[in-house]
């Protein structure tokens, strides 16, 4: 199992949460996302990303395991993958036309 630990750049959001999922689904491994003591798999957040509250500031844990695309090396490609959209879908625009 791997794990990234991060604070949001900004809110989860209906349309954000579709984008994360269709990210989880490129891979094999077990996503799963949590904040505020609620936990929420990955391709599951198009129908329950209210439940985690998330906003700009709150820490994000997500973990992913049992990949096997090949073993170990998927779940450290998909958490990557998941963590930097997560950061990019989130970012808000302006933050983005600051760098």
């Amino acid at each position: 199992m791997h794990f990234e630990e991060f604070r949001a750049a900004g809110a989860l959001t209906a349309d954000i949460a579709e984008d994360l999922a269709a990210v989880a689904s490129r891979y094999s491994s077990y996503l799963t996302i949590s904040c505020h003591g609620r936990t929420v798999q990955a391709l599951l957040l198009p129908v329950c990303w209210d439940v985690l509250q998330i906003r700009a500031g709150d820490l994000i844990v997500v973990t992913a395991e049992r990949g096997h695309r090949p073993p170990g090396e998927e779940d450290r490609h998909a958490l990557q993958d998941f963590v930097d959209s997560f950061h990019q879908f989130t970012t808000p625009p302006r933050a983005l036309a600051l760098r």
